[in-house]
């Protein structure tokens, strides 16, 4: 059921618990960090953005940032029906009008489309491995693309555009991107995020020491979030 494996109402989107492809690895990091997990494809992640971005810049002295990747929905498989259809536009509507984040809705008057999330998100893990600096403007040019530009994120020529505005070796990306390998690596990152217990996305998490906060499970913005920072903080 659709309701089942894509619910993205009340500011999280939200997946079910899947087995992972990948073994328990260590989630224990060293330093304190600001802890993002989100997916390119997440709606309310791209509602997000802003705020995290600004969150992000005010404690870049005090925190080392990471983003994981949670995987909304690796594989796709709905099929693309006026009730599916539906369903995302209302998603997408909801978060325009909380974050005022632009939509390109033409988006919707595609004949197929798979809302298949692991190619995207298996981007931004090359990129991470590419040059680790631009792994998160990567990623936010990314949601552009889809969202606000009704960019193909199963189409490289989109890949390509983007590596070229950031400076990336293309050639480099593809042969990664394709590469049996990193369809293995991005899996790490979903287990990751279930391991952490996150179910949903956007999630904000701090780690200061050797605990664990969370900030924000689910979409928040920027006043909100700082404040519950400087609460832990105190």
């Amino acid at each position: 059921m659709i309701e089942e494996s894509m619910n993205c109402e009340d500011g999280t989107c939200k997946v079910p618990e899947v087995e992972s492809k990948e073994k328990a690895i260590d989630i224990n990091v060293n330093g304190d960090r600001l802890i993002y997990v989100g997916d390119p494809m997440c709606s309310w992640c791209w509602g997000i953005t802003n705020h995290l971005e600004k969150l992000k810049e005010k404690y870049k002295d005090q925190f080392d940032f990471e983003l994981i990747l949670g995987g909304l929905r690796p594989g796709g498989g709905e099929e693309w029906t006026e009730d599916f259809r539906v369903m995302i536009r209302s998603n997408w509507e909801h978060v325009q009008e909380a974050s005022v984040q632009p939509f390109d809705f033409s988006f919707f008057d595609r004949e197929q489309f798979n809302y298949d999330t692991e190619p995207s998100a298996r981007a931004v893990r090359v990129v991470r491995d590419i040059d680790a600096s631009k792994e998160w403007p990567f990623y936010k040019r990314l949601q552009q693309a889809f969202y606000a530009e009704n960019g193909d994120v199963h189409d490289l020529s989109t890949y390509q555009k983007i590596c070229e505005e950031l400076g990336l070796n293309y050639t480099t990306f593809e042969s990664l991107f394709l590469s049996p390998g990193y369809k293995q690596l991005v899996y790490q990152d979903f287990a990751k995020a279930q391991q952490m217990g996150v179910r949903g996305f956007p999630a904000v998490i701090l780690k200061k020491g050797e605990e664990y906060f969370a900030v924000s499970m689910g979409y928040s913005d920027y006043d909100k979030m700082q404040s519950t920072v400087e609460s832990i903080l105190a």
